[in-house]
This record gives C-alpha cells, sequence and structure tokens, in this order.
C-alpha cells in the first residue's frame, strides 16, 4: 500500500524528518522542505544543545564532589569557548547523521520558505519551484513567546535561541519562566558560575508538575545558589547602566532583582505565519492548527504534526505523531494515545513523570500513593546522588498505576519503565513484584510500588 504515493513534508525537525523517512519506507516518493537546518528547534536550539551543555555541567559537579570519592581535583577552569565549541560538534554530527538518513531513504531535501497553494500544492517562495503531492505533512514547529511588558526588547533580554548562541558568560542572569526550559538554563548558567534568578508567574515552578515533586526541585535548585521568587508577576524591565532592573510583584508586594542579562522562558508558540493557510481555507483557532485523532486537518490530504498542533509540545510526541499522520496518509489506520507521555527535565536532580499528578488523580479517583526516597537506595548512595523519591500513584480498588514522578538520579532514563507500564494498564502488584536488578537506582521503582503492596524492604 502506498506504493507511488508522492508526500510532501514541510519541516525538517522531529515532527517533520522521521515522518519523511517513514513514508519512504512505506513506499512513498518523498520531499522534505526545511526553510533554515534539519533537526529543527529540538536539534539545534532545544533538546541537543541544552543538554550538551547540561552534562558539562554534571562534569564540573563531579570535579567538585570528587573528593567523596577520594580524588583531589584543584585548579580546575571552564573553557567557555571548548564548552560551547562541543555543543556545537554534537549538533553537527547528529544533523549530519540526518541528513544522511534522508538520503539513503533517496528523499528529496528541499532548502526554502514552503507556502501552500492549493490542497496538493505547495511552493518554494524564494524559487517559486512548485512541488505537486498526494499528502502534505505540515511539521512547521513552535517559536519563543514575546514578553508584552515594558523593556522586553533589547541585547541583553535574550530568548532561548539567544542565550545558545552567546559568547561569553554573563556575570549574572534573570530568567522569567520556570517552567523545563527556564530551570534548565538556570542549572547550565549557576554551574559555570552566574548568579541566577527564576522569576515563575504561578505558585511552583513546573506548572502542571506534581506538586511535590515540583517544590522538592526548587528546594534543590536553592541549596545551589539560585534565586527563586514563584507567584512572580514581572511588571518592566529597565536599562540602568550596565544591568537590566526587574520589577516584579509577589501578591501585594512590588519587588526588584537587577542582572546583566534577562533570559525569557516563557513558552512557545506554533509557527505557520508563512504558510498562506488561509489561502486554502486551513482551520486554526488561537494559533494553532486543528487536526482529528488521524493528525489530518479540515483539509483532506493535509495533515500537522508536533508544535504546530499544540497540545504536548515534546519532541517524542512531535515524532509520534509524525508517524501517525504518515500511516494515516498512506491508508493504514493509526490514532495516538497522549495517556502515557512521559514528561523529562534534566536539572540535577532530574525530574521525570508519567500519568497523572496526585492533585489530578485525587479528583477522579480514589487513590494511594506509594514513595520511596533515594537515600535508601545502595546505588544512590555509591553515585553520592541520594536527594530524591520515586512516587506511584496508584487506584485502590484494582491497583493501576495512574502516574509515577520521579526527581533523583537517572529518573529521566527510569520513567521509561513507567510509560510502558501504564500504557499496558499494570498494577502496582505487577510493577512491585516484577524483579528489579540489584544494585540499580531502578530498584527505587520497585519499593515505591511495594510500599503499597505489601511494604517496602529498605525503609522501615
Amino acid at each position: 500500500m502506498g506504493n507511488g504515493m508522492r508526500i510532501t513534508v514541510i519541516g525538517g525537525g522531529v515532527g517533520g524528518y522521521p515522518a519523511a523517512i517513514k513514508a519512504a519506507r512505506l513506499g512513498s516518493e518523498v520531499t522534505l522542505i526545511e526553510r533554515d537546518r534539519l533537526g529543527g528547534v529540538c536539534l539545534n536550539w532545544g533538546c541537543i544543545p541544552t543538554k550538551s551543555l547540561l552534562q558539562t555541567g554534571e562534569t564540573i559537579r563531579t570535579i567538585q564532589e570528587s573528593e567523596t570519592f577520594g580524588i583531589k581535583c584543584e585548579g580546575y577552569r571552564v573553557d567557555f569557548q571548548a564548552v560551547m565549541n562541543r555543543k556545537n560538534a554534537v549538533i553537527r554530527q547528529l544533523r549530519q547523521g540526518v541528513e544522511k538518513l534522508l538520503t539513503a531513504k533517496k528523499i528529496k531535501i528541499l532548502k526554502g520558505t514552503a507556502a501552500l497553494i492549493d490542497a496538493s500544492s505547495v511552493q518554494i517562495m524564494e524559487t517559486e519551484e512548485k512541488i505537486k503531492s498526494d499528502k502534505i505533512i505540515i511539521a512547521t514547529g513552535s517559536k519563543p513567546t514575546k514578553l508584552n511588558i515594558d523593556g522586553a526588547e533589547g541585547p541583553d533580554v535574550w530568548d532561548s535561541d539567544t542565550l545558545l548562541e552567546m559568547e561569553r558568560l554573563p556575570k549574572s542572569a534573570v530568567i522569567i519562566g520556570g517552567g523545563a526550559v527556564g530551570v534548565e538554563f538556570a542549572q547550565i548558567l549557576n554551574c559555570m558560575g552566574v548568579e541566577v534568578t527564576i522569576l515563575e508567574l504561578m505558585e511552583t515552578l513546573l506548572p502542571g508538575t506534581d506538586r511535590e515533586v515540583a517544590l522538592a526541585l526548587e528546594k534543590g535548585l536553592v541549596q545551589v545558589g539560585i534565586k527563586v521568587f514563584t507567584g512572580a508577576e514581572v511588571k518592566r524591565i529597565k536599562q540602568e547602566k550596565a544591568h537590566r532592573a526587574i520589577t516584579f510583584a509577589v501578591g501585594t508586594e512590588s519587588k526588584k532583582c537587577q542582572a546583566e542579562k534577562v533570559v525569557v522562558c516563557t513558552g512557545r508558540r506554533p509557527e505557520f505565519s508563512l504558510l498562506h493557510v488561509d489561502r486554502i481555507g486551513l482551520a486554526h483557532k488561537n494559533g494553532v492548527l486543528i487536526v482529528n485523532d488521524h493528525m489530518e486537518t479540515n483539509v483532506p490530504g493535509i495533515y500537522a504534526v508536533g508544535d504546530v498542533v499544540g497540545g504536548i509540545m515534546l519532541a517524542h510526541v512531535a515524532m509520534a505523531e509524525g508517524e501517525c499522520a504518515v500511516k494515516n496518509a498512506m491508508g493504514h489506520q493509526s490514532r495516538i494515545s497522549y495517556r502515557a507521555i512521559p514528561s523529562c527535565i534534566y536539572t540535577s536532580p532530574e525530574v521525570a513523570s508519567v500519568g497523572l499528578t496526585e492533585e489530578e488523580a485525587k479528583e477522579r479517583f480514589d487513590i494511594q500513593v506509594g514513595r520511596f526516597p533515594f537515600y535508601a537506595c545502595g546505588k544512590a548512595l555509591v553515585l553520592n546522588e541520594t536527594y530524591g523519591m520515586v512516587k506511584v500513584i496508584a487506584e485502590k480498588r484494582y491497583g493501576e498505576v495512574l502516574g509515577v514522578h520521579i526527581i533523583g538520579p537517572r529518573a529521566t532514563d527510569m520513567i521509561a519503565e513507567a510509560v510502558l507500564g501504564i500504557s499496558m494498564e499494570m498494577t502496582v502488584e505487577e510493577l512491585a513484584h516484577a524483579v528489579h536488578p540489584h544494585p540499580t537506582i531502578s530498584e527505587a521503582m520497585m519499593e515505591a510500588a511495594l510500599t503499597l503492596s505489601g511494604g517496602a524492604i529498605h525503609i522501615p
């Protein structure tokens, strides 16, 4: 099925390029249009560069704690240019890898800005080349949201893209927005000796995350010297000699802080402004392209995936949606379940979760909550990373696991077990009695489940 079908994919990010590869594997003739760099935001300005810099921070921390392991490491220094060069080398290697994968599948890659002409035609604006196809997949991604306040423009007010291209470290920075991106940037800068303040509008960091876990992360960030203000509404940013002065309100109280740079991390919004969607009557609402559960828009044969359709704006969701769209475009039946989508934050300690938070679960179910602290886990002690816990939320009557939340070492790798389990409607009994290897961090997952199933072994 699908042999000889022509598919055009607009956008070469993690929504677009895996979709193009999938379509080619299923026998379609594929054209991929990208106006900037293959790999999109995730590879070039998001997931990959931030994790590379966080790994540098992790290495700095290892050196600082080396005496705990009996190793003296005096006199290290951070070569910031080398740090950025490594980040760029990692990006370059992965981007070249993506290009090789696409060429190996005989996918035609066009550089340029795509605009929709009709339900089956796309034009490259720069060259006026027209591409006819049977199906079109839109994966144009998102861009950082701008702050609508006085002083939110200027060379000292950065967004995530600017920060990742910085040529030297500022002495101090205020980060506006304490979501996943904000806290990761706070940690990157803090590790390299920058004085960091986070201002978050909501009552806790990581809005939407389990409250207990969010508060535990906030405590961890404060312990390493990051200043955190929650419930903080930024009023204005003003230039003062070599600094920016930020005025913000916490409740009725007006406060002020200053920093060399301001980093705006208030989220991202879908970007399809150059596509001319209204020319062909493509439905959108509140800046988001509307799709059904097959990822198809209101125009038959045109699909949209990833950040451009709003919802959960994560790389792995974009990949799954891209695959779903391709299958449907080529005549297969496919739907996505958003029930077991993991969320990962790569701070130290790491945070990862899947399923319902305790607050959400309480509203709908009679629940039981099992916790296991990492200080009682042998492998965590070996790693000298004992801060945090695994928290398992289960429905009382049948014991079905509704949510798992982890703050601590290797959380982002460990969450995969819970994703698989929740997608298979696992019970807390099944999780507790699956034999976990010893000594590993993963035992904490088993022990948290055991607290709801006869009692954990390693806590009283």
